[in-house]
Order: structure tokens, then sequence, then C-alpha cells
């Protein structure tokens, strides 16, 4: 009885310290902000989505590094360098790993993968899971995917340079249909490929706010009623999403009770599971964790090989430099691949400015914080949406100079270079949010850039009278970032170069 006792006044007196705390923590002054309407607060002069991060960066040079917004019920903490981001999001890591919940996100089946999974046991069950299958030390197993899955984009720009996007397309889904599932993407007609394409018209609404945000009931509405576009949405989207977290799972399922099964991410972790007790929970995180790396990493890659395409374009000199180097290292009787990283300096400055230029995901995916918080003596609200503005931070001119120019040579040490740093972080996120499969993606992005590099040149088209068609690229920019269409003239540099692709695909 004196134990219970005991124990009720150690918690009275616990909660007393939260609550003399909390209240103490509201006296401080709150983040600072721009001016603010009644009662819908910064609604009227929130960005629009494709000038959100320019938007952000440009507010954070009036009032600084991380300011606040408000939007009915909720309040927005924007980070635009990455001093606050690391401060909060890798050191307090701990109560900056949650994620918003998005209202339809259940009823597609999508709320417990990896990337909008709220921070708990479920979700370090996937990260284990990925850094089991796909951490630093084993990615190396993938290379072979890699090179191959390279090979034949070279073999697709050497046929169809107009397809270029979509060649880098098949690129990404390929190296991802062959990890996840064990699954070779044969054509752009392969049910795998198709699939992604049908997700990536849905990809882009994945995280609009809706009224299935305030309530689950609101999904009883009629798809008429003013505000219920997500209806038909739903009845869209969830037969793609079953299809790519139950469908493609089940094939690797019945191929492993065939003996057919390649290897995979799936058939790695069945077969832990194999001789054990069915853990039912376990199943479905692996479903899951597969489920987002089809969906994840099926359109990353082909973002950035499609920038980097671009970017060349563009930059004929960087093209050159590029080149030259690997000529002098590699030669021309080969191309390059891995265990040549290190050898080829300027290629991977190259390579890292297409994403501190265009980064893919410009204002990341945001956090929440799990309790009250207090930065630089400053409230933060539990609850409060955290974002981490990727273009603000690569745009910071304290960290860049000319940030808005492709510069691949900032990276190069001084005195040749301007030693500049890249941001690793804000490219592929922070603390136990952090892309999983970040090494994957680095390691196909380099395979697929350095031997686009190695063989082909790529310029402007060319108008009746033979003279370069005016460059004008533009990039749309919801929650991805990619170039809109246009057009160039893809073509290998000499007939070395042909031989070296034709030779590459029948290896």
């Amino acid at each position: 009885m004196n134990s219970i006792i005991i124990l009720g006044v150690v918690l009275l007196c616990t909660a007393a310290v939260f609550i003399r705390a909390s209240k103490k923590c509201r006296k401080l002054p709150l983040l600072p902000s721009p001016p603010a309407d009644p009662l819908i607060g910064h609604l009227r002069i929130f960005p629009d989505t494709q000038v959100i991060g320019e938007t952000f960066h440009a507010w954070s040079l009036k009032y600084g590094d991380i300011f606040s917004l408000r939007v009915p019920g909720k309040t927005i903490v924007v980070l635009n360098t990455e001093k606050a981001a690391y401060d909060l999001l890798e050191k307090r890591s701990a109560i900056y790993s949650d994620r918003i919940p998005i209202g339809y996100h259940d009823a597609i089946g999508w709320s417990d993968g990896i990337i909008h999974a709220p921070y708990g046991p479920f979700h370090n069950q996937q990260r284990k899971m990925y850094h089991d299958t796909l951490g630093k030390n084993v990615v190396s197993e993938y290379r072979t995917i890699q090179e191959r899955e390279a090979n034949t984009l070279l073999q697709g720009l050497l046929d169809k340079p107009k397809d270029f996007d979509r060649h880098a397309l098949r690129f990404s889904g390929g190296i991802i249909a062959e990890v996840g599932y064990g699954h070779r993407i044969d054509s752009f007609d392969d049910e795998f490929f198709s699939i992604g394409e049908r997700f990536l018209k849905f990809s882009n609404a994945a995280t609009t706010p809706s009224l299935l945000d305030l309530h689950p009931a609101f999904a009883y509405l009629p798809s008429w009623a003013p505000g219920a576009w997500f209806v038909e949405f739903i009845k869209e989207t969830k037969p793609v999403t079953d299809t790519i977290i139950h469908d493609n799972y089940q094939k690797v399922v019945d191929q492993m009770k065939a003996g057919m099964a390649r290897p995979s991410f799936i058939a790695t972790h069945l077969e832990a599971m194999h001789g054990r007790e069915r853990d039912p929970e376990k199943e479905r995180a692996l479903k899951l964790a597969a489920g987002m790396i089809f969906a994840a990493g099926f359109e990353t890659t082909w973002h950035t090989v499609t920038i980097l395409i671009a970017a060349l374009l563009l930059h004929p000199e960087v093209q050159q430099r590029a080149q030259k180097e690997i000529d002098e290292v590699i030669g021309r009787n080969r191309l390059p691949d891995l265990n040549d990283r290190e050898s080829l300096p300027y290629v991977q400055c190259v390579i890292n400015e297409v994403s501190r230029w265009q980064p893919v995901v410009p204002v990341g995916v945001p956090h929440r914080l799990m309790v009250d918080d207090i930065y630089n003596g400053m409230f933060i609200p539990k609850g409060s949406i955290i974002v981490a503005n990727t273009r603000g931070m690569t745009w910071d001119e304290k960290r860049f100079h000319d940030p808005q120019q492709f510069k691949p040579e900032r990276f190069l040490p001084k005195p040749e270079g301007a030693g500049e740093v890249f941001p690793m972080h804000a490219v592929f996120g922070w603390g136990r949010r952090i892309c999983p499969g970040q090494h994957l993606a680095e390691g196909s992005f380099w395979t697929a850039a350095t031997r686009i590099l190695a063989v082909f040149t790529i310029a402007p088209m060319k108008d009746a009278m033979g003279k370069a068609v005016k460059l004008d690229i533009e990039f749309e920019s919801v929650l991805i970032r990619h170039p809109k269409p246009f057009k160039c003239d893809i073509r290998p540099r000499d007939e070395r170069a042909r031989k070296l692709i034709l030779d590459s695909c029948q290896d």
C-alpha cells in the first residue's frame, strides 16, 4: 500500500513539474512570422506548390533561418538552413520524427508505409528491414543490376533518343523492380512498368490536404459534394496501391513456394522468417516496406537522370570537362563502373551539383513535433508541422556562391574549386527520417550519369537553317521536381562510343 502511495506522489509531482514547465514555455516568445490575417492566419498568402521553396527562402531573408506560419488548426515551422535543421531534426530527432496523418492515406493503404508512418515501433521495424537489405554495407550487391539497367538505358537512348525521359523512367523502375521483387522489366509494356506509370499519375496529389484530415466521416460524402475531390481519387488510386503493396508481394510468395523466386528484398526477408511462427504484423511491415521501395524509388532516380540531361544541355562546357576526365582516367574502351568513383572527382561534382541545383523534393517531407519544445529561446508548440526547406538550404548564400547557378566546380577543393560542401542531409533527409534508399539511389544515379557522359553528346536541336534552337527549360514542382517536356539532340560521341554501347548490351 505504501508503495502505491509513494508512486502516486511521484506521478503527481511529475505532472506538476510538467504543467509548470508547459506554462513557462507558453510565456516564451513565438517564432517570427509574416503578418497574418485574423482567424485564417497565413492561409491567404500561403505560397503555391510551384514556388513554395523559393517563397520560403525569400521570407527567410526577412524573418530569419527559422520562422512560423499559421493556418487554421496548424502551426507550420519552416527551417531554411542546414544548421536549424540539424539542431532540431538531427540532435532532437527523438521528438521531431513524427509525420502528419493524411486522411485518405488510410483509405488507399498508404498511411503506415515508412514515408508516412507515425514514428514508433512499426516505423522502426521497416527501417531495420531497409538497413539490413539496402544499407551501405550491402548495397554493393546490386551493382550488377544497376549496370545492366544503365546499359539498357544507353541502348534506349541510342535507338530512340527523343524518348529519353521515358528511358530514364524505365532505368529507375528496372532497378527498383528487381531489387524489391526480383522482377526484370523487359519492355515498356511490362506489368511492373505499367503499374509504376499509373502510380506516377497520382503521386503528386498524395499529400494534398482534404476534408478527411478533419474527420474520417467525410469519406461518405458523394463525389459531387464541394471539397470531396478525394472520393474519385481514392476510387482510382486504391487498385494501384493494392497492386503495389499486396499483389506484387504475393507474386514473390508464390514464386518462392514454386522454387522460382529470384533474389530480392522480399525474398531475403521471407527466407529469414522461414521456419518461425507466422507473424502477420511483420508480414504487413514487409509488404509496406517493399511497396515504399517501389513507390519512392521508381521515380526519384528518373527525376535526377532527366535533370542531369537538362543540365548538360544547358552547360556544354561542363559536359566537355566531365568527358575529358572520363577519357583520361578510364579511356574509351570500357564504360565507367562504381570502382572508378574515387578516380573521377569532377564527375562526382557534376552529380552532386545536379541534386543541389534542382533538388528532387524541394521542401522535403514534413516532420511533426511530438512535444512542446524551445529553440533559441522561442517556443515551438507540440504538433507543429516542421518543413525542412531544401530549396532554401541549397540557395543559402552563406554556404554557396552564385547558388542559383549550375557550377559543379564549387565542390572541388581550393584552389581548384570553391571548397564548398555538398548538402547531403538537405537532399536525402534528416534524423530518423533520412531516406533509407540513399545508398542505392546514389549508386544508381552515378552509374547512369557516368555512362551517359562516357558515350553520348547532348546538344540543342537545330532548326531548318542548321542553327541551334533556343533553350527554354522550365521545371514543374508539386511534391517532386521534374523538367517540363523539352527537346534535345542525344547522339553517340563517335563510332567507338556507338560500338561500346552495342557491345555492353550484348554482354
